[in-house]
């Protein structure tokens, strides 16, 4: 039987020695997973430096920044979801999505380096694969279309696939086994339903402000 309490405290090990380099005792990963995991974690650390001007430090990252710490616990949840332990790796991505409002599958296969900025409602597929230095901003869906036939396509690629060096600005929704092209931006609130092209540019129509004395 799984002991989802040991499971919570050697995710949060983990994220201790991932972060600041103290602590090295749990059984979640094997020696040789967290030197590989502690490579990928530092390039994430510093594209986040390299993206976000009011950062003031890597340190400042590591500790502080919830897209840093969503990414961290998905990482170590997708070593545990491709070793088949299903149940433990949930666990740690639901501790991160308690602790930072970013919903990540474990299922989901990310490059790196990855930038999250703020982050808040940040929601990530199962099947979602995204490349390498892509930025995502607060609101993302990256979704499937509401499947009917619910556990019968279990495995079969439904969520998108975003390409490298792709940015995507906040509230945007992109559903369905699609692809966006590398080099490409994705706009602000955008609903996308359809493959975009590399070096592409997508936006909505521009909103009708309507200004009126109280």
């Amino acid at each position: 039987m799984i002991n989802r309490n040991r499971v919570l405290k050697d995710a949060l090990k983990i994220e201790n020695y991932l972060a600041t380099g103290k602590g090295c005792h749990f059984k979640l990963l094997k020696k040789e997973e967290l030197e590989c995991l502690t490579k990928i974690i530092e390039e994430d650390a510093k594209f986040f430096y390299e993206c976000d001007p009011a950062a003031n430090s890597i340190e400042e990252i590591k500790l502080t920044y919830p897209g840093f710490k969503a990414i961290l616990f998905y990482r170590i949840a997708h070593i545990l979801y491709k070793k088949d332990q299903k149940i433990e790796a949930r666990i740690v991505s639901e501790l991160a999505h308690t602790m930072t409002g970013i919903d990540i599958n474990p299922g989901a296969d990310i490059g790196y380096p990855f930038f999250i900025d703020h982050g808040t409602g940040i929601v990530i597929g199962e099947t979602t694969i995204i490349g390498k230095n892509v930025r995502l901003y607060q609101g993302v869906t990256l979704g499937a279309l509401s499947p009917k036939q619910g556990q019968s396509i279990k495995g079969v690629k439904r969520h998108p696939s975003i390409k490298d060096k792709v940015v995507i600005y906040a509230n945007a929704t992109l559903l369905g086994d699609i692809t966006v092209g590398e080099n490409s931006v994705i706009g602000g609130g955008v609903f996308i339903t359809e493959s975009i092209p590399e070096n592409s540019r997508v936006t909505s129509a521009k909103p009708i402000l309507k200004i009126e004395k109280k």
